[in-house]
């Protein structure tokens, strides 16, 4: 999942923030491996200052991530946690119900669409007539669920030992966890088992640290190129007409059966449940995620620190899919599907380091100063090999000596290397103000030799008012109050060999023929199409922010706000070049964007009598990103582009905007219709923005004699997004638009005919096309407006209750200190416009989910968003 903490700031770089977990910077994988057992703290730092410390890749922010430690003294405690959830689908579109499979109002057997006439509830024929003259029957009638029922309830099992203790020196925490999934879509499982290792001892002025983490998983889902049209599984599922038994036809390999490629009754798709068993994506995938610490007291005020942490990853993977030829007297519509498996190998390895020096010195009775200087790197080498076989020889063998034909082989091997020093001192003025200073150098392989150097400074001052004004506080209401002003400046750098001219294999095209190299014995590259700016620089952004602290009466209520606001100059991002210059895009610097938000949050003990608590946080996010230049001409660029459709960086605009082919409107926004009454296909425009105006959550926990309940919801809106599949759902005549007016002609409402001479007249009674499908179809989904949806969304995120026994009750036992029980749930409501009746907004295309800036863009290249129902227990001895 994509993180962000404050909106996007750059076009093209990662805005997602960076993770330092035990001290030792990390990445995505590592912490969406980890055990969330073993989960101390999380600690969300959203400041740019950050940069001088960990480098370009908190310009984001960071997520501080604390695992579970012993404790010294002497101490001994072994527990065992276990959680249980369920799945089930969510969310999937609001479905018409009235008409069923066929085409043109006419029924169909062997149609994937719902073009039929309306259900009568008769028993009508599905699919091909068999040799001996006998064909499926099912009723011509809707069936509940249909599409819904085909998902299964997932389950995930997660267990985890731990052992921790220490004495007057020494402490550590040891874990072994196991977790088993079974997802929602029918063999998909997840397998993981995990063992950590964190222990810290004290020699004199010496105190040394250590954490490691191993971690191996097994995935195998469905794959995502299925049948003779690649498609992805959630696509065979929603082209399924209403009064189709999905679920009847889970029997795909038995010849005898309807559900057999050669029996089943779609002519264009294959079936969901063929799909599964013979387009399967595994992945093996170990992690190892270390890192040592030491700090050596110098003197009392001095010491030295030095970390080294590294962060593998390695595994294989293996796709495949089977071929299907069909049966030549059935002869059903399918072209036949080819066979092919990849084999992939892949490795990650980073290592990064620091040492500093850090004081703390009194300068006087008013001043201290506490400096730090220190130098870091980062090193990381990444490759990832894939070979693919095509037409497999021997069915069910899925190995690489199974192809026939050339076999097609890449190899994706990057390395970069980041050094840099860094130093950070604070002056404190009688403990009430105090001024940070820091800077850092980096040096980076990604950039020309003799422009690899940059440095960005940060500033921040800070003044803890109640202290230095006490009276401040003297009404009793105000118990606290600190106010920070900061700016600092970061960098981002290209991503490894961007400068470098490459090479790639090209195919030999001969009319429709496409033959890829090597070619025998003969090989052959091309020059890449892009070109690089010789004279690129890093991307730079510039932070100030605000922030105000506030206690009140006693501290019990607590308020932070902060106002900031970034300019990101030089953006790192491909144009498009002249046509002169050979290249089709251009790598190079352009323009600059303005990202301004406020951020408020309160929380607090809001009631407490007797045994009852209730503790209450609320807070509020508003973000917004502007493009204010790109070049003197171009006015913008492209994130995703599907043709009628995509996600825009636009000057003068919020980014990202989604653009999508419109309907041409007179100047008072009345749809401009034909001859033929259908409405005229417009310009792609923009259409919205793809962020909210603002963002309010909120989560209350009340507790009462060990028993406790809590609850998070959220609201955000003012913004869209696209609903990609929706049109997908039109072409087959399963959306409710497509019955929306009984499928009958119709004057489209408030319609002009444009005169041509600037003046419009109104339309009354010319009615649209083919309203029976043909509009539907094509002009209805061509223009793309139709499926930007509004994305307002309220959630109730997650509900959780849980009781902790009592340890009176415990001490009976004799051997439980602590017993913990729970039941939880997740994403347990969802509340969208009516409008939106395709996807949960967050449901996002794969590609948009990591480090990629497209969002916006719905997706059906995953499985249909889920609720978690699920209870826990933790009991230590």
């Amino acid at each position: 999942t994509q993180i962000l903490l404050r909106g996007l700031r750059s076009i093209s770089a990662s805005n997602s923030p960076l993770i330092v977990i035990d001290g030792a910077v990390a990445t995505s994988g590592a912490f969406n491996s980890l055990n969330s057992d073993e989960i101390a703290s999380i600690n969300v730092l959203k400041g740019a200052n950050l940069g001088a410390l960990y480098g370009s890749r908190a310009s984001n922010g960071a997520l501080i991530v604390e695992t579970k430690k012993g404790k010294f003294g002497d101490s001994f405690t072994v527990g065992y946690n276990t959680a249980v959830t369920f799945d089930n689908v969510a969310y999937m579109p609001d479905f018409q119900t009235s008409n069923g499979i066929g085409w043109d109002g006419v029924y169909d057997p062997i149609e994937n669409t719902n073009w039929g006439p309306r259900f009568d509830g008769q028993l009508r024929p599905v699919g091909p007539v068999f040799a001996d003259g006998s064909q499926q029957m099912v009723a011509y009638a809707p069936i509940a669920n249909n599409l819904r029922d085909f998902y299964e309830t997932g389950t995930t099992a997660r267990h985890t030992f731990y052992m921790s203790g220490g004495n007057e020196t020494s402490k550590y925490f040891m874990s072994v966890g196991r977790q088993n999934t079974s997802g929602i879509v029918p063999d998909d499982s997840y397998e993981r088992t995990s063992f950590r290792v964190n222990a810290s001892h004290e020699i004199g002025k010496l105190k040394m640290d250590v954490s490691s983490y191993f971690v191996g998983d097994e995935q195998s889902v469905v794959g995502s190129t299925i049948g003779d049209q690649n498609r992805p599984l959630y696509w065979f599922v929603l082209n399924t007409p209403a009064n189709i038994p999905l679920t009847d036809y889970k029997d795909w390999d038995n010849p005898e059966s309807y559900a057999h490629a050669d029996n089943y009754y779609n002519a264009y798709y294959q079936n969901p449940y063929w799909a599964i068993g013979t387009n399967r994506d595994n992945n093996n995938t170990k992690r190892l995620l270390a890192n040592m610490s030491a700090t050596y007291d110098i003197l009392e005020n001095i010491s030295v620190v030095g970390r080294l942490g590294i962060n593998n990853t390695w595994g294989t993977g293996k796709e495949w899919r089977d071929a299907q030829v069909y049966d030549p007297v059935l002869q059903p519509a399918h072209s036949a599907v080819s066979s092919f498996l990849i084999d992939t190998e892949f490795q990650s390895n980073e290592s990064n380091g620091n040492m500093f020096v850090q004081g703390n010195f009194k300068l006087s009775n008013d001043f201290t100063i506490k400096p730090i200087v220190g130098a870091t790197f980062i090193s990381t080498k990444y490759r990832d090999s894939e070979i693919q076989a095509n037409n497999l020889s021997i069915p069910g063998f899925y190995d690489i000596s199974n192809g026939t034909g050339a076999l097609q082989a890449k190899v994706d091997q990057r390395e970069k290397f980041t050094y840099g020093f860094f130093a950070d001192i604070t002056l404190g003025f009688r403990d009430w103000v105090y001024l940070n200073l820091a800077g850092r150098q980096d040096y980076t392989s990604t950039l020309p030799s003799d422009n690899n150097a940059y440095f960005y400074p940060a500033v921040s001052l800070s003044a803890v008012l109640s202290d230095a004004i006490p009276a401040i506080t003297d009404n009793g209401i105000l118990s606290y109050a600190k106010i920070t002003v900061s700016n600092a400046t970061v960098f981002n750098d290209l991503r490894p060999y961007a400068l470098n001219e490459r090479f790639h294999q090209q195919d030999i095209v001969n009319g429709s023929q496409r033959f890829p190299f090597p070619f025998g014995a003969i090989n052959g590259f091309e020059v890449s199409t892009s070109a690089v700016d010789a004279n690129i620089k890093k991307e730079k952004l510039n932070t100030t922010e605000i922030g105000l602290n506030l206690g009140f009466l006693d501290d019990r209520i607590l308020f932070d706000g902060a106002v900031f606001q970034t300019i990101t100059s030089d953006l790192i991002t491909f144009t498009t070049p002249s046509v002169a210059s050979g290249a089709q895009s251009f790598l190079t610097n352009i323009g600059e964007l303005e990202s301004t938000g406020i951020e408020l949050a309160v929380s607090g003990n809001v009631l407490k009598v007797g045994d009852f608590s209730w503790n209450l946080s609320a807070n509020f996010s508003t973000y917004k990103t502007v493009v204010n230049e790109i070049t003197k001409d171009i006015k913008e660029v492209a994130i995703e582009n599907y043709g009628t459709y995509g996600t825009y960086a636009i000057v003068g605009e919020v980014f990202p905007q989604i653009k999508a082919q419109s309907y041409t409107r007179d100047p008072q926004g009345r749809v401009v219709v034909g001859a033929d009454g259908n409405p005229v296909v417009g310009d792609v425009i923009a259409l919205g923005k793809t962020t909210p105006d603002f963002t309010i959550g909120t989560t209350s926990r009340m507790s009462w004699k060990g028993i406790s309940l809590s609850a998070t919801v959220d609201y955000r809106t003012g913004h869209v997004y696209f609903a990609q599949g929706a049109n997908s759902m039109e072409f087959t005549g399963r959306s409710k638009e497509s019955v929306s007016t009984n499928r009958q002609d119709f004057v489209w409402p408030n319609s002009v005919f444009d005169n041509g001479d600037d003046t419009y007249t109104e339309n009354t009674n010319v009615p649209i096309t083919d309203g029976v499908m043909g509009f539907w179809q094509n002009r209805f989904n061509e223009i793309k407006e139709n499926y930007v949806k509004d994305a307002t969304t309220f959630k109730i995120r997650e509900v959780s209750l849980g009781y902790n026994v009592p340890r009176s009750l415990l001490e009976k036992t004799k051997i439980v200190q602590k017993l913990t029980v729970g039941v939880i749930a997740r994403n347990l409501w969802t509340r969208l416009p009516e409008e939106n009746r395709f996807s949960d907004p967050e449901f996002r295309n794969t590609r948009d989910t990591d480090d990629g800036n497209g969002i916006g863009i719905g997706g059906y290249l995953q499985s249909p968003p889920t609720r978690s129902l699920g209870f826990s227990v933790n009991i230590e001895f």
